[in-house]
């Protein structure tokens, strides 16, 4: 987009303040989510006004589609009624540990996390719980493997979470075993902590090359 398109279509976004935030369950629907698809959530959007269409259109998505829940800090503020209707769709959970030990009320190390943070997901969800530097711990069926991380002196933190979940996916999306999957995202966490800004991932390529030399 160049000249005049370029210059309207910034004129067009100021003046529409907040579009991402206007959703429905039928403009989510066009995405088409199939079997095998992963769907991620965040409880950052389970605030009004993407709240309602959000959930809608999840609890209508078909059997299969992996409803993987990011549930950040907010997660923890929301009523029982809106916790206990997220989970019941949540297939992968995956947050820090801090988030887990706020959902099950007790601390404890991520092995003993995940397992009962299980306990409040629907039978065969997949569970990983980070542990910052040390890497996280990954449920799966009945089996809990920790993964270790790859602890690096931290420039900027911000957006490491967001970095470690959307690799997992994308390496799960990809055909990768979660507990592969869960290596390479500790590996892209620790890449990104010594980069500066929340938007710095690496590229698959990049995570490539520092797993290659450890």
């Amino acid at each position: 987009m160049r000249g005049p398109r370029r210059a309207e279509r910034r004129a067009h976004l100021r003046h529409h303040p907040r579009a991402e935030r206007r959703i429905t369950a039928g403009s989510l629907a066009t995405s088409a989510a199939a079997p095998g698809d992963l769907v991620c959530l965040s409880g950052y959007t389970l605030f009004e006004p993407t709240r309602d269409p959000l959930l809608t259109w999840v609890e209508g998505l078909p059997e299969g589609v992996e409803v993987v829940l990011d549930p950040g800090a907010p997660f923890a503020t929301f009523d029982a009624e809106l916790v206990e209707r997220v989970l019941a769709r949540t297939t992968v959970w995956t947050s820090n540990a801090a988030e887990a030990a706020e959902l099950v009320g007790a601390e404890g190390p991520p092995a003993d996390l995940c397992d009962a943070v299980a306990a409040r997901l629907p039978e065969g969800a997949v569970v990983v719980v980070r542990d910052g530097p040390q890497g996280c711990a990954v449920r799966v069926g009945d089996e809990t493997t920790p993964v270790a991380g790859f602890p690096q002196t931290p420039v900027d933190t911000n957006g490491a979470g967001d970095t470690h979940t959307g690799v997992l996916c994308a390496e799960v999306a990809g055909g990768r075993g979660w507990v592969g999957a869960a290596r390479r995202a500790n590996a892209a966490g620790a890449i990104k902590v010594t980069r500066r800004g929340p938007a710095t991932a690496p590229t698959s390529a990049e995570v490539d090359d520092f797993l290659a030399s450890r």
